[in-house]
């Protein structure tokens, strides 16, 4: 099924694929943006939109070039919970995979407003759809292939063994290449269905995940919350606040990284921060100070803790340490967590 041309999507997305494509590939999308006219200078625009069919039509030309019908797949393979910030950590630090399931459907809001999953504990049941002005419409092929197998990696990078769904079922007619769906969904896949979903059974959902942690899915949670509640009514404060903890999952905490998450210029974003009685540097300490002893708890080392909180390299995050605590990260985590 193919999206008609009156259709649009999010030029975020034909960039997101474009990158992907360009870095692991070396694909050149040069002719193609040239055959449709497309800019890169107009894709860049902030809320630009491009037909949604381009997105289908560079997949298409993609794996036709590389002869690679698995390509999605592994696209969709290249997404851990690192990439998904604040979100991911909740699905990551959640108890058993109903549990991150359940985090997953309640705050996916905080990287996507149009898409929907939706769990039913009932019949085991995760199923994607999209919101859009008031209106509920299902994924066409590509876009289900790509989020229903994203989210199963995701599920399988934050438990000790993979695992296959109990079923899989998409909309869309049976594809010449069902063996790539195989090696992604296991044997019980089926086409032509109602519905683009997971299903599960009771002893998968019931697994216990490799870095449960209470205290920092409480944390988290929180921070989710208050991100979630600012979008409506909170000020610039929280909302960078929120976009610095996200953008600490993609490893770049950079004004001008956050500043495009606001959808400000930086000097914007630093000049409106100053009449609140703020900077960005503030905030940001602010945001590696809390985040510095979760990590911590997690076991991981100073360098790769500075690394995750946009340190260059670790001595300036242990200055920064025993400032805020007053003791060296060694002697902080031997004084609050018991061996």
């Amino acid at each position: 099924m193919r999206l008609t041309p009156s259709k649009e999507a999010p030029a975020e997305a034909f960039l997101f694929i474009l990158s992907y494509l360009e870095k692991n590939h070396r694909f050149d999308a040069q002719p193609f943006m040239a055959k449709r006219d497309i800019s890169m200078e107009k894709v860049l625009q902030k809320g630009a939109k491009i037909p949604a069919h381009y997105i289908s039509e560079l997949i298409d030309e993609a794996i036709a070039l590389l002869g690679d019908t698995a390509l999605l797949f592994k696209f969709a393979a290249s997404v851990t919970p690192n990439n998904l910030g604040v979100l991911g950590y909740l699905m990551l630090h959640s108890s058993t995979v109903e549990d991150a399931i359940i985090k997953l459907c309640r705050y996916y809001l905080l990287i996507g407003k149009t898409l929907k999953p939706i769990f039913d504990a009932t019949e085991c049941k995760l199923t994607l759809l999209i919101h859009k002005d008031g209106e509920v419409e299902h994924l066409e092929k590509y876009s289900a292939e790509i989020h229903l197998s994203a989210l199963l990696h995701l599920i399988n990078k934050i438990i000790p063994q993979s695992i296959f769904p109990k079923r899989t079922t998409f909309r869309h007619a049976k594809p010449l290449h069902v063996n790539a769906y195989k090696d992604v969904f296991g044997e019980h896949i089926y086409f032509d269905e109602v519905e683009n979903a997971l299903f599960f059974d009771k002893t998968q959902l019931a697994m216990q995940t490799s870095y449960d942690n209470p205290y920092l899915l409480s944390v988290f949670e929180k921070e989710a919350e208050q991100s979630l509640g600012m979008s409506v009514h909170g000020s610039l404060k929280e909302q960078v606040l929120g976009c610095i903890l996200i953008a600490t999952g993609e490893l770049d905490v950079s004004l001008e990284s956050v500043a495009h998450k606001v959808g400000m210029h930086p000097r914007t974003l630093q000049k409106k921060l100053k009449e609140e009685g703020v900077s960005f540097v503030t905030l940001l300490g602010e945001v590696r100070q809390k985040l510095a002893t979760h990590y911590l708890q997690k076991g991981l080392t100073t360098p790769t803790i500075a690394s995750y909180l946009g340190y260059v390299e670790p001595s300036p995050f242990l200055r920064a340490f025993k400032k805020w605590y007053g003791v060296s990260p060694k002697v902080w985590l031997g004084l609050h967590v018991k061996s």
